[in-house]
């Protein structure tokens, strides 16, 4: 079968499950499953695939039409310019989170740290971490993860980034790992899912990444960022950044508790969707 009948039949079937832009998505498929641009399938509708290659396509697709995200299908996901393997048990790097990335190197570039240290505090994939390095070659990372899946996602990633060597991964408990005094910045994007939103999420969402990375607890949403501001107060140098990712319900509420968990300044900064998404505030 070639390459322009597959993605018409994979259009209508994903078209059937809801999915909106069902022709895009299933020439992100094929491109994928090729190893192709995209741009190459409208070049070559007449190209034949493999039996092997046709399979792996119609997989892919009856899985996409159950609404797994691509990412998972693919195991490929972009953020901040970098390719990342991604897969089930680590949360899909969003756009919104680029926004932690971008506030993290606007301060460092300000900063004369000896060997400076961040820390990503649940660091899934790496994304966070990984895209922070990348771009301030001075700095060191630790990225800590209670999830030993995702930090088998989080290696794998640091090695093709190649930071092997200034990116520790440790397996633990938010910040509780960690000695007194001895990081510069404490990155997080914890859950900020409230329970009376869950049945309105996407079914990507819902269905397929880890829930404990969404979910807050409904009598004490604040409290994971209560614990890492807490633990952070002790692991940070004075004067260094704490920045969270959160959601615009959380953000106010967050801002108005840092001092009273000794930190100064709180601001929030907005996403490109103008919704406040990102709390931070400096260690007194």
């Amino acid at each position: 079968m070639v390459v322009g009948e597959l993605l018409a039949r994979a259009q209508a079937r994903l078209r059937a499950a809801g999915i909106d832009e069902a022709r895009r998505e299933a020439e992100i498929l094929l491109a994928a499953c090729l190893g192709w641009e995209r741009a190459r399938l409208t070049a070559y509708p007449e190209h034949a695939l493999t039996e092997r290659q046709q399979r792996r396509f119609e997989c892919w697709v009856r899985r996409r039409a159950q609404r797994e995200p691509i990412p998972y299908i693919t195991r490929r996901a972009w953020f901040y310019g970098l390719e990342l393997v991604v897969g089930r048990g680590v949360l899909v790097p969003r756009p919104e989170t680029e926004l932690l990335v971008e506030l993290f190197l606007e301060w460092a570039a300000t900063q004369k740290f000896d060997s400076p240290i961040l820390i990503d505090a649940g660091v899934g994939s790496g994304a966070i971490a990984i895209a922070c390095l990348k771009h301030a070659s001075l700095w060191g990372g630790v990225g800590i993860d209670r999830s030993g899946r995702a930090l088998r996602i989080a290696r794998i990633n640091r090695r093709r980034a190649g930071l092997e060597s200034r990116l520790l991964l440790i397996q633990g408990e938010w910040l509780s790992a960690l000695c007194s005094r001895v990081a510069h910045a404490v990155l997080s994007n914890p859950p900020y899912v409230l329970p009376d939103e869950w049945d309105a999420l996407p079914p990507e969402v819902a269905r397929y990444e880890p829930r404990l990375a969404l979910l807050v607890p409904s009598e004490d949403p604040l409290r994971p960022y209560r614990h890492l501001a807490l633990d952070a107060r002790r692991v940070l140098v004075p004067s260094g950044l704490l920045a969270f990712e959160t959601s615009p319900r959380l953000a106010p509420l967050l801002a108005e508790q840092l001092p009273r968990w000794g930190f100064k300044n709180p601001q929030i900064r907005r996403d490109y969707s103008n919704r406040e998404r990102v709390v931070y505030a400096y260690l007194e």
